[in-house]
């Protein structure tokens, strides 16, 4: 991690403070000790939030990272191939060791962790009711595990820090923490804030109880904890009245920023204000998300907003073996747009300058325009709040774990996918009796190889261009298969490399402690 990056983590926390608090503008020498200006439970919050500033920037979840992800799955591709060289070097499998996607969201992920280290730190010396402070804390926890769940997953060995630094150049001796060591940090991260957030936090982008429980069960399933998976996700099914979770009566819905309250589906999100760029915390970066620009056809004229970039695409596979029947199919993708005053069909957009012929995806762009909400000139400073998890995700964990746990699917197992389907039958109208009858639910007696394979799909249709697929295949080595000649994309992969990216150069040349990942 770069000096500077801690650094402006800790400027960014003194921004804060300085429009809080008066006397810390005055007296700004005590920046670097946390006893001295965390005082209270609200003090830590304040510390936190810068946390979640650094996630909410472009340079992570805003598009670097976001977009790295669903562009090293087997569902979106290159759409135009002017497009930077460090996002083709994501998809084609050919990152170099200095990969501009990873130079970016690596040290913002850990401008966020010297951020929310700094106020855990803080909240050490804040003499405050036990269940008060802790649910802060809990939070703190929440979002260090989610960081360092993203970078284990991504990087493998990495340097796992649960500590702030009153000297920045400390974290160039860090070692770098086999994989286990980490995985367990994570979990008693996440068991924490389990215990102490609160059932229903007031936003949906702020962690509650639901919230950890899922984020733990996602973590056993990629560990192949099936037991833990399935008691982590059983936990929030049954708590789901208590949690105010349900599956969202209408998909579409989901991606809709028109609607005013948060789906109870939504476990977690990253909440976007639209237009915010130009505003206190300055740049065009800081809290901006471009996923509607990235996702966007080229020279589309149908909304106010601008263009979109045809930069990440669908591969035309994806498009063509989704059955038709499914309703979630028009929702995640955009196949007409208006190009010089006319309706134009995807298969037309190849002969339109910097497109290509592919549908595109619908859940941010389209779903952006059609609301009318604050967008940005192309999209690119939208009021999109995207889901991160879904209790449709929480529904086929325990699915997934049951099949592994038993050995084989049961009428259990069977019926939390058969929840999701059923919703993904539900019509626009509202009325049930005009339901679609696909998808129809799940076979029963299926062995455990072919509901293991069938969970997995629908996971993949259910959670389509949200960031998850990469992960899937990750975890369940699906590689060789899902990139070869009979797949949905077609890359040359390197199973001794491209199951990990590399890490940040910068940070291995000057800490002896790391050490880059094979073959980059």
């Amino acid at each position: 991690m770069k000096r500077s990056y801690i650094l402006s983590a800790f400027f960014a926390l003194g921004m804060l403070f300085a429009f809080s608090c008066d006397d810390l503008v005055e007296e700004p020498v005590g920046l670097l000790s946390p006893e001295g200006f965390f005082k209270t439970p609200a003090d830590v919050q304040i510390g936190l939030n810068g946390g979640y500033s650094a996630i909410e920037h472009e340079a992570f979840w805003g598009r670097k990272l976001f977009l790295t992800l669903i562009l090293r799955g087997d569902m979106v591709s290159i759409g135009d191939q002017t497009t930077a060289a460090r996002r083709i070097e994501v998809d084609k499998m050919n990152m170099s060791s200095n990969n501009g996607m990873v130079s970016e969201f690596w040290p913002k992920g850990y401008e966020a962790l010297a951020a929310i280290n700094y106020a855990l730190e803080g909240a050490k010396s804040v003499d405050a009711p036990e269940e008060e402070l802790n649910a802060v804390v809990a939070e703190g926890r929440f979002l260090r595990a989610f960081i360092h769940y993203h970078f284990v997953r991504l990087f493998g060995e990495i340097p796992y820090i649960d500590v702030a630094f009153s000297d920045p150049a400390l974290a160039y001796t860090l070692p770098q923490n086999p994989v286990a060591d980490t995985y367990a940090g994570i979990i008693a991260d996440l068991e924490f804030a389990k215990e102490w957030l609160p059932d229903a936090p007031a936003l949906r982008s702020r962690p509650g109880k639901g919230t950890a429980a899922g984020l733990l069960a996602s973590v056993h399933l990629t560990l192949e904890n099936w037991n833990d998976a399935y008691d982590e996700a059983k936990w929030v099914i049954d708590n789901s009245g208590s949690f105010q979770y349900a599956l969202e009566g209408e998909f579409a819905d989901l991606f809709d920023p028109s609607i005013g309250a948060p789906s109870n589906e939504l476990l977690f999100e990253i909440d976007f204000s639209g237009n915010d760029a130009a505003g206190a915390i300055g740049g065009s970066n800081p809290s901006t998300d471009y996923l509607a620009s990235v996702t966007g056809p080229r020279k589309d004229e149908r909304f106010g907003m601008g263009e979109g970039w045809s930069v990440a695409v669908p591969t035309l596979a994806v498009y063509d073996t989704w059955d038709s029947r499914d309703y979630r199919k028009a929702v995640s993708f955009d196949t007409l747009m208006t190009y010089l005053g006319e309706d134009t069909p995807y298969t037309e957009w190849g002969s339109i300058p910097l497109n290509v012929a592919r549908p595109h995806i619908a859940k941010y762009y389209r779903s952006l325009g059609v609301s009318g909400a604050p967008s940005g000139l192309n999209g690119r400073d939208s009021e999109i709040d995207q889901p991160v998890m879904r209790y449709a995700e929480v529904l086929l964990i325990a699915a997934e774990a049951l099949n592994e746990k038993n050995s084989g699917p049961n009428a259990e197992a069977e019926g939390y996918v058969n929840q999701v389907r059923s919703r993904a039958r539900r019509e626009l109208d509202g009325d049930p009796s005009n339901d679609r009858a696909f998808p129809a639910n799940i076979a029963s007696g299926m062995s455990q190889a072919d509901f293991r394979t069938a969970v997995l799909e629908e996971r993949r249709l259910e959670l389509a261009f949200e960031g998850g697929r990469w992960y899937d295949i990750q975890r369940r080595k699906m590689a060789e298969t899902a990139f070869s000649a009979g797949g949905l994309e077609q890359q040359a992969f390197n199973p001794a490399r491209d199951y990990y990216l590399p890490k940040y150069q910068n940070d291995v040349d000057k800490n002896e402690n790391l050490t880059q990942n094979l073959n980059y």
